[in-house]
């Protein structure tokens, strides 16, 4: 019980240093003129999930075991079905405590998301 909660603790301290890692590399430059940065924070979704998608790789790739096209697939699946369950977990979460997303606007490959919600 103690390893498996420290190993949630874990977990989620990663989760928040990539987050913030995300937030902060799409932070805009600042203006030429004025040097403002704007009041908005525009996060490319399909450029985070590629760089999420290759981080992930390059850590599984380490995985002892991952000798076989099979084993790979077996992996992939196990990811796979953590991912199906964990989008209507957090859904089940932010309907029982009344949160919602950040505000989204959706444009082609880009998720625009208001900096007071980070």
């Amino acid at each position: 019980m103690i390893i498996e909660q420290q190993s949630e603790d874990y977990v989620g301290k990663l989760r928040l240093g990539i987050v913030r890692a995300i937030c902060e590399a799409s932070v805009p430059e600042p203006d030429a003129a004025t040097g403002e940065r704007g009041d908005t924070l525009y996060i490319g979704t399909a450029e985070a999930c590629d760089a999420l998608i290759i981080v992930l790789a390059e850590f599984l790739e380490g995985v002892p075991g991952l000798d076989t096209p099979g084993d790979i697939r077996a992996m992939s699946e196990t990811v796979a079905k953590k991912r199906r369950k964990a989008i209507p977990e957090i859904r089940a979460v932010r309907a029982q405590t009344g949160s919602s997303p950040p505000t989204v606007h959706r444009y082609p490959a880009k998720l625009t998301v208001a900096a007071q919600d980070w």
